[in-house]
C-alpha cells in the first residue's frame, strides 16, 4: 500500500538535514482514526546539522522541513532529533505515550500499545 506523506516526510527530512539515522513511524492506528490514516507520526532524525544546537531549535527545523505536511494532512508529530555522538551514546527510541484525544474512549487502545487490557 502506498504511504504518500510518509513518504514525503521521510524524502524532505533527508533532503533538509542528510541525517546519519532516520526513523519515521506511523503511529496513526494508535489513535481513533480511519484504518491506513496518515495523521500521527514519530520522527528519530540524527544529524550532524544538530551539532551545538538546543533542542528547540532542532524541533524547527524538522518543522520547517515539514511545514507543507503539518499545515495538512499531518496532526501530530513527535520528534526524537539527536546528534550523532548523542544517538551513539544511547541509540533508542523513546515510547510514544497513549492518545489522550478521542482514542482514550476506544475500547481497543491497550491492544493497540501492546498493554495488557484493564479488567
Amino acid at each position: 500500500m502506498a504511504r504518500p506523506v510518509e513518504s514525503a516526510i521521510h524524502t524532505k527530512l533527508v533532503q533538509s538535514l542528510a541525517p546519519t539515522h532516520l526513523q519515521v513511524v506511523n503511529e496513526s492506528h494508535m489513535h481513533a482514526v480511519p484504518a491506513n490514516s496518515e495523521t500521527h507520526f514519530k520522527v528519530v532524525v540524527v544529524s550532524e546539522r544538530f551539532e551545538g544546537m538546543p533542542l528547540l531549535q532542532r524541533h524547527r527545523l524538522v518543522n520547517e522541513a515539514l511545514k507543507e505536511e503539518l499545515a495538512s494532512s499531518v496532526h501530530a508529530l513527535s520528534i526524537q532529533a539527536r546528534t550523532p555522538r548523542q544517538w551513539g551514546a544511547e541509540p533508542h527510541v523513546d515510547k510514544s505515550p497513549a492518545c489522550m484525544g478521542g482514542s482514550k474512549h476506544d475500547q481497543h487502545m491497550e491492544t493497540k500499545l501492546g498493554a495488557s487490557p484493564k479488567e
